[in-house]
């Protein structure tokens, strides 16, 4: 019994030793909380403090600030401002903001033009070629296209099995084989009937457009050409195509001046007012084609200049400036001629084109 008794007091005293004094396990979490609590600590000069002022608080002026200040910035020296951000940032962008003449500026400036004109550029080589009226035509023949298609879609497929019902519930009594065979070749003729009205149509209507485009074209060449010997060529130059025939008067105008500077054969017209120097059996002066009339002359050259875009794809007074040239410019002039024929002959080749 006392052996027990001894024991029991031991563990009693151990208990009593390694239990907190009264109170203490409230308050020692919030001492520990308390201390390890971040702290700026500001070294300098081999010394530290956790008690300092940054250049924020405004309480001094910093060297940094000195320099600006020294420079003619003026400092804003309110507190309590976007959290603790310094509206002197903002200053200093507004300061060093870049100006006309900076050269990041006019990079830009430079870049957005560029890119300006590629889609100016760009929008005209696609529009350019379709005048109001072709557009406009195109459109009516877009649409009527697709009503075409639509009808021919209904009597193929709705059409049929319309009159199929229809005639099963008229004679209900009726083999079933003609019932079915009725309708369907009915179908079939009504079909094929409409496709081939369309086809008939839209071709119609695409010669009118055609036939529109030529006298629009012929309107616009006339009107250019007016008091020149070119002017009874017109209606042969506006059959060929609008590429083609901008050419065809482009070239004339700077070889010709539109027929009035032209090679002759025993005095007479050898209508050929392009330059053209193909063998034949009659030339004219300056070892110059003689065309045996207006029409061959116009379908001759046209087609010399049309294997040429096509096959050459010399689409431009630039490119097409092998006609004057020939393999070498140095030999007919120099460069600074060629330029003058392009300037000249796309003067006119852009206002048709």
């Amino acid at each position: 019994m006392d052996l027990k008794k001894i024991k029991r007091n031991k563990i009693d005293k151990d208990e009593k030793k390694d239990s907190p004094a009264p109170g203490f396990s409230e308050n020692f979490d919030d001492f520990m909380g308390r201390s390890r609590r971040n702290k700026s600590v500001l070294f300098s000069k081999g010394r530290s403090t956790g008690f300092f002022y940054t250049e924020d608080s405004r309480l001094y002026i910093t060297p940094r600030e000195r320099r600006l200040m020294e420079k003619g910035f003026s400092l804003d020296r309110e507190t309590g401002k976007w959290d603790c951000l310094s509206s002197r940032i903002v200053r200093d962008y507004v300061r060093y903001s870049p100006s006309g003449t900076d050269l990041l500026h006019r990079r830009l400036r430079r870049s957005y033009a560029a890119l300006q004109d590629d889609i100016a550029d760009t929008s005209r080589t696609i529009l350019g070629q379709f005048s109001m009226v072709r557009l406009w035509n195109l459109s009516i023949v877009g649409a009527i296209l697709l009503g075409m298609f639509s009808m021919t879609m209904i009597y193929r497929y709705l059409g049929q099995g319309a009159a199929a019902g229809d005639i099963r519930s008229a004679v209900p009594v009726a083999n079933e084989i003609s019932i079915g065979d009725v309708p369907r070749i009915a179908g079939t003729t009504e079909a094929r009937v409409a496709e081939e009205d369309a086809d008939s149509y839209t071709k119609q209507l695409i010669a009118d457009i055609e036939a529109d485009e030529k006298d629009e074209l012929e309107k616009e060449i006339r009107e250019m050409v007016k008091g020149h010997p070119i002017e009874e060529m017109v209606p042969y130059i506006a059959e060929k195509d609008r590429i083609v025939a901008a050419f065809l008067v482009g070239i004339a105008r700077k070889e010709s001046n539109w027929g009035k500077r032209v090679p002759v054969l025993e005095g007479q017209d050898c209508y050929n007012y392009w330059g053209y120097r193909g063998i034949r059996k009659l030339m004219g002066t300056g070892g110059h084609t003689c065309f045996n009339s207006r029409k061959d002359a116009v379908d001759t050259v046209a087609k010399r200049i049309q294997t040429l875009v096509e096959k050459e794809e010399l689409d431009t007074p630039e490119k097409m400036v092998i006609w004057k040239c020939g393999s070498n410019c140095a030999v007919t002039g120099g460069q600074a001629a060629a330029n003058k024929w392009i300037s000249d002959v796309n003067t006119y080749f852009k206002k048709l084109n």
